[in-house]
């Protein structure tokens, strides 16, 4: 592959052409497809003798490509095939040695640049340490189809947030990167979501507030006390994630409280005599940052109850889309589903037959595309991706347990799951091409 960035300029034209300087027609005058992002076309290649630094392209090619208004653009071409370069930022934490570079994810990272390298992206992957402020620029890894490099780039206009937890998302040098990146581009998935935030806006909206379970903010003990007259009840953080400070409390026939959660990620059980000495071991700072919920009696599969996780993302027409349905059951002991929590991942078809399959699908489908555009409306920041826990209780209705602003990767661990990687991976460049050329459109940008 050979690149070269010159200057763009449009001009009035009927036919799908690009005259380059004559300096460089022999090595591009063989090239018959232009690609620009998920777009591709026909191209006829002329030459000019105007200068040696400008690429012309005719309205009707610029129009076929949907190309955006850019001072200068990098030609990567090869044979008959010239691609116009984008670049995608994905901001990350958790650099380690050279067998994992970019931390547990690295192979993940390394097959999502080789979709992107597809698309027409080169993919940079950074963190806060990398970010060289005084020059707009960062000194990026990338995989160069062989193995990983690291070279000084220009910040890309679009970033994908991928930091993987909100402990680091909100550690000041993270912080101070995310307003870095804001003030030279466009970042999308902010951050991670304030469950109640989230659970308060849906709950204004009548087309969305039925699919939420009855939740209370900031219980009291007494409120506690009360609901387990009634059944059992989770108590979790409204900023936890991966199950993190989750307990289920469930009142026995003999009065004691029996109380399931994590101390350092080993499943406990304890019971309790006396609600204070549970609120004393459990929760010594108080109840202020947790939301109590009653247990909802979930669709089951051999006596184990399931609930679903469904995957939406942005496309390039900046449209929500359904990417991944799975089904997942908790471990044995396990509290919750989460795979970090010893849950099985499942396809839906493995667990029901394809007629009873395709309702399921139909209806968590519906379920989340109407959730992603009510939460969409609701959040200033752009987001690229959801990840929804729905459940479908014994009567056959959906619940919202969970909106996940950052998906986890843990359900490409199964086999038939990880085949879908490819088509879920496409996605944020799609995503990205729409706010590139959004951005670019709106105003000059280097």
């Amino acid at each position: 592959m050979t690149t070269l960035t010159l200057q763009l300029k449009f001009y009035p034209g009927t036919q799908n052409r690009m005259i380059v300087p004559q300096k460089y027609y022999k090595q591009l005058k063989s090239i018959q497809t232009i690609k620009y992002g998920i777009n591709q076309s026909y191209v006829e290649c002329l030459s000019h003798h105007k200068d040696t630094q400008t690429l012309y392209i005719s309205s009707n090619l610029k129009a076929k490509l949907n190309l955006a208004k850019h001072k200068t653009i990098t030609m990567e071409f090869d044979q008959n095939m010239c691609t116009l370069l984008l670049y995608l930022g994905v901001f990350i934490a958790g650099f380690h040695s050279e067998q994992s570079l970019l931390g547990s994810r690295t192979d993940l990272f390394r097959r999502m640049s080789i979709i992107g390298n597809k698309l027409g992206f080169r993919t940079l992957f950074f963190g806060h340490q990398h970010i060289l402020s005084n020059e707009s620029k960062v000194y990026a890894y990338y995989w160069n189809g062989f193995k990983w490099d690291q070279a000084v780039f220009h910040i890309p206009s679009v970033v994908y947030n991928r930091i993987p937890n909100r402990k680091t998302e909100h550690h000041p040098n993270v912080m101070a990167s995310k307003k870095e990146i804001e003030s030279r581009a466009i970042l999308f998935n902010h951050d991670f979501f304030n469950k109640w935030e989230i659970y308060e806006r849906l709950m204004k909206n009548n087309d969305c507030s039925y699919l939420l379970p009855e939740t209370i903010l900031h219980p009291s003990k007494r409120k506690i006390i009360d609901l387990l007259e009634k059944g059992p009840i989770y108590i979790k953080p409204i900023h936890g994630s991966r199950g993190t400070g989750i307990v289920k409390c469930t009142k026995r026939e003999s009065g004691e409280i029996e109380c399931h959660y994590y101390h350092r990620d080993h499943a406990q059980i304890n019971r309790y005599t006396n609600p204070n000495s549970l609120f004393h071991q459990l929760f010594p700072n108080g109840l202020k940052g947790f939301v109590v919920q009653k247990e909802i009696d979930l669709l089951k599969k051999d006596n184990s109850a399931i609930d679903f996780r469904i995957h939406v993302n942005k496309n390039e027409k900046n449209t929500w889309e359904v990417t991944l349905l799975c089904a997942k059951f908790a471990g044995k002991g396990s509290l919750t589903t989460h795979v970090q929590r010893g849950g099985s991942i499942h396809t839906i078809d493995e667990l029901f037959s394809p007629e009873k399959t395709k309702r399921i699908e139909e209806k968590l489908s519906k379920t989340a595309l109407k959730l992603s555009q009510a939460i969409d409306k609701e959040v200033n920041n752009p987001i690229g991706e959801i990840g929804f826990d729905l459940g479908i209780d014994a009567e056959g209705k959906v619940w919202l347990f969970e909106a996940n602003a950052k998906p986890g990767f843990s359900v490409f661990l199964h086999p038939t799951l990880n085949e879908q990687a490819e088509k879920v991976f496409t996605f944020p460049y799609k995503y990205a091409f729409y706010l590139h050329n959004l951005r670019m459109n709106k105003k000059d940008y280097e």
